[in-house]
């Protein structure tokens, strides 16, 4: 147990309040002048795995310069598959993406495919709308979503995660958030596994540019994948300015009765799958001093593993000290960080780790296991743990609750590291990674 090293929970975002797609395809921010474009971040050191390579990110700046008669600086017209806009997790990325892209004022022109009645986004209210009825992982959007990507007459198309149509026109970008799929093969079916191993061998294949939000994923592809090291970019996500704003004490509590929430709980937020390891959570919670136990509350949607967490909480004979939430509204989210003694993320495996990051932004102490990209993400501002040793979480959790003076540094380092993390820089990033691939 150590302060870190270097370097999907949520309801929809509500709809209310977008405006109907307007006419026409036009800039996402400012239209006449460009920022100032930063540069793809350089690797850092981080924990990795024994005897396992962990390569850093390519070196050389961002690729070739413009070709012959460009300037290289010039709008970009990109078509986005936006489908899952209003989803959580790729949902949280794309808006958080176009929020970023506003904010670069970069001179960008948007053909955007949403889902059938989707309307204009608050981030970038006047981009082209498609509407695509094409449903997530159908043989529909294998054919769709070309159609209409070809049609749009964008110099790119990016696909927000591995799902690739057949027969794309424009040149590729990806972005590539983890891989789940090959690292816990047994939450999945034989057909599933299959086919997110099929598009990650065309995403290697077509490609121009593949985006990954940690370093650690980054190197799961060059490792696990054998993708080539030039055309893996680090773009990391970023937090959402809401979650830095502190919630007075009168709105905590009115949250905290609303959901009937007690004082001075533990807080996981996520979803249940076993990579999560909440079931390792319970059993290490479950080991404190009674009289030091605070309650835990577990955030994320009821799925299919709910019955047998629930099942075990009765079996450790505390089912009056777990409260699971269900699925939480993204505007009460930072109610619930706030509200929390601290944040705990168990999971065996992450491509990047939003809760922790939205807690810290908060000024909430954070514990993190030592696995994927957590440590990477957390950095020093948070406890860092072996999930593979229930003696040693359990300790952790100990120490959050008993030594106030710890509490306090990771309170005060917390809202330092979440700053770091911007939408603005991604959007940065993800724009040199565009220029790269019209200029190549």
């Amino acid at each position: 147990m150590r302060p870190g090293g270097d370097q999907q929970h949520r309801a929809a975002a509500p709809g209310p309040g977008r405006g109907r797609a307007g006419a026409g395809a036009v800039s996402c921010g400012a239209r006449h002048v460009a920022a100032p474009l930063g540069t793809l971040r350089a690797a850092g050191r981080f924990p990795g795995r024994a005897g396992r390579r962990r390569p850093g990110p390519p070196a050389g700046g961002s690729g070739p310069g413009p070709r012959p008669g460009t300037s290289g600086e010039g709008a970009v017209r990109v078509c986005l598959d936006a489908r899952k806009l209003w989803d959580s997790g790729i949902g949280t990325y794309i808006r958080g993406l176009l929020a970023g892209f506003r904010e670069v004022g970069a001179e960008m022109s948007w053909d955007l495919l949403v889902p059938p009645g989707g309307a204009a986004l608050p981030e970038c209210p006047a981009a082209r709308i498609h509407h695509c009825g094409a449903g997530n992982y159908s043989l529909g959007e294998l054919f769709q979503v070309s159609r209409q990507a070809n049609r749009s007459g964008a110099d790119l198309f990016h696909a927000p995660h591995y799902v690739i149509p057949l027969g794309l026109k424009p040149p590729l970008v990806v972005t590539v958030h983890d891989l789940i799929h090959l690292k816990f093969p047994r939450i999945f079916s034989p057909l599933q596994r299959a086919y997110a191993r099929w598009m990650l061998s065309r995403v290697k294949r077509q490609a121009r540019v593949v985006l990954t939000p940690s370093q650690w994923t980054r190197s799961d592809l060059l490792n696990d994948l054998g993708y080539t090291e030039d055309r893996v970019v680090v773009t990391y996500n970023g937090i959402d300015e809401r979650f830095f704003q502190r919630v007075e004490p009168e709105s905590l509590e009115a949250f905290r009765r609303r959901r009937g929430l007690p004082d001075g709980y533990l807080l996981y937020v996520g979803n249940l799958k076993p990579h999560k390891n909440v079931d390792g959570l319970l059993e290490a919670w479950s080991r404190l001093a009674a009289s030091r136990r605070p309650p835990l509350v577990i955030t994320g949607p009821r799925t299919e593993e709910y019955p047998a967490l629930q099942g075990r909480v009765h079996a450790l004979g505390r089912p009056a000290e777990v409260i699971f939430t269900g699925a939480v509204a993204t505007e009460d989210l930072p109610s619930l960080y706030q509200g929390a003694l601290a944040c705990v993320q168990p999971s065996w495996y992450e491509g990047f780790g939003l809760p922790p990051l939205e807690a810290m932004a908060g000024g909430v102490p954070t514990v993190v296991s030592n696995r994927a990209s957590l440590p990477e993400v957390a950095g020093p501002a948070a406890l860092v743990f072996d999930p593979g040793k229930s003696d040693e979480m359990t300790a952790a959790l100990e120490s959050i609750i008993t030594d106030e003076e710890l509490r306090r540094r990771l309170s005060r380092s917390g809202p330092e590291r979440a700053r770091t993390f911007t939408w603005r820089r991604c959007a940065q990033q993800t724009l040199e990674a565009y220029r790269r691939i019209i200029a190549g």
